[in-house]
């Protein structure tokens, strides 16, 4: 029987098995966000499936597979080259499926450098297939700035995914501001401006900590090798504990460790991530996959959107959202945010969109199961 391959990431993670830190934040790809589209799509997709991955034999592949479906994310931005995919893609004979793949951008500028491997890579796959899914209408209009002019807007594969059985949250829920699971955006804290520099993603870091609230870790390697054991606060050096204290306005270095191992989560699985979200009354942060994570398990979550990716999103699923420059960390405006939320809408609205998804995935010749 005809074999799909999907190129991905592995859909879980089992964390002392990868040996080192390294290794593990590599098989993620820097950020367990993307184990939610990669889950996504394992499960929308009826049939045999195996995982193929990222350095494939393109001739290989032409004669076991009978198409190729890559799950992707805010890949047009000027940060990344593709230029190697693409190459591996112009060799394939098979259809290939791109599904989720967004622009990254300050704002709507309708400028952004996408990068010549990028573009390549775009154009490659439009040439072997009926239409590329993207994330909102921005992306598209990248998409067709670029020539590509089969596109069809789908939004991210992981809304339309049940990471468990749930009920959707009451209207209006009651929320304790201090039964929260805050989330924020950083990769390494060696960046000195992120430390140094007020911005929305330090602005929560430090509300967190300085409430002691919960916090999730989806791409912070610090935290999140010495949460997995992988290191030990000791070994990290003065420099390091200095950049650190600042990003979460930390007293002393005793006292952020701490906090790191009593409030940081972080997850390897979709399902334990999941169901860890029983012990909050709300999610808040910058995050757009921890974001979708709650809503798809029933705990009322807000995204605060700051660039051109999250705010595509949230318009397009009505994920509730506010823009970066209103948010207020304190907690009466925390409370208000959640009261004036439309969180029916978001469900509704992802009940609309899936039938979109279900017919792109249909005139791709699959059978969905979304």
């Amino acid at each position: 029987m005809p074999r799909t391959g999907i190129l991905s990431i592995l859909p879980s993670i089992e964390v002392r098995s990868q040996g080192s830190f390294e290794r593990l934040y590599h098989v993620v790809g820097k950020n367990t966000g993307n184990l939610l589209f990669t889950n996504a799509v394992w499960n929308q997709i009826e049939g045999p499936k195996e995982r193929v991955s990222f350095d494939f034999d393109p001739d290989k592949l032409n004669e076991r597979l009978n198409a190729l479906v890559i799950p992707a994310a805010n890949w047009l931005s000027p940060t990344v080259d593709f230029g190697h995919m693409a190459g591996l893609v112009e060799r394939l004979t098979i259809p290939v499926v791109l599904i989720g793949l967004g622009a990254q951008d300050i704002g709507y500028s309708g400028a952004i450098n996408i990068p010549e491997g990028t573009a390549r890579l775009v154009k490659a796959v439009a040439e072997r297939s009926i239409s590329i899914s993207a994330r909102g209408e921005y992306s598209k209009q990248i998409l067709n700035s670029l020539g590509v002019r089969n596109v069809t807007v789908t939004g991210c594969p992981s809304l339309y995914h049940d990471f468990r059985r749930f009920s959707p949250p009451p209207s209006k829920p009651r929320i304790r501001v201090d039964r929260g699971l805050i989330h924020s955006t950083r990769y390494s804290a060696t960046y000195v401006p992120f430390a140094r520099t007020d911005s929305v993603n330090r602005q929560l870091f430090r509300f967190a900590c300085s409430k002691q609230l919960d916090i999730l870790y989806q791409s912070e390697p610090e935290e999140m090798a010495l949460l997995a054991g992988f290191t030990v606060a000791e070994d990290i050096d003065d420099r390091m504990r200095g950049l650190l204290r600042e990003i979460y306005d930390a007293r002393d270095w005793d006292s952020l460790v701490k906090y790191w191992q009593e409030h940081g989560k972080v997850y390897y699985d979709v399902g334990a991530w999941s169901n860890s979200l029983d012990a909050y009354d709300y999610v808040l942060g910058t995050r757009l996959h921890g974001t979708i994570m709650a809503l798809n398990s029933g705990v009322p979550a807000m995204l605060v959107h700051h660039d051109s990716r999250t705010r595509e999103m949230a318009e397009f699923a009505a994920i509730p959202s506010i823009s970066a420059d209103q948010l207020r960390l304190n907690s009466s405006s925390v409370e208000a945010m959640f009261r004036k939320a439309d969180l029916d809408q978001y469900y509704q609205r992802r009940e609309e969109n899936r039938t979109k998804y279900r017919t792109f995935l249909t005139a791709q010749g699959f059978a969905p199961s979304v």
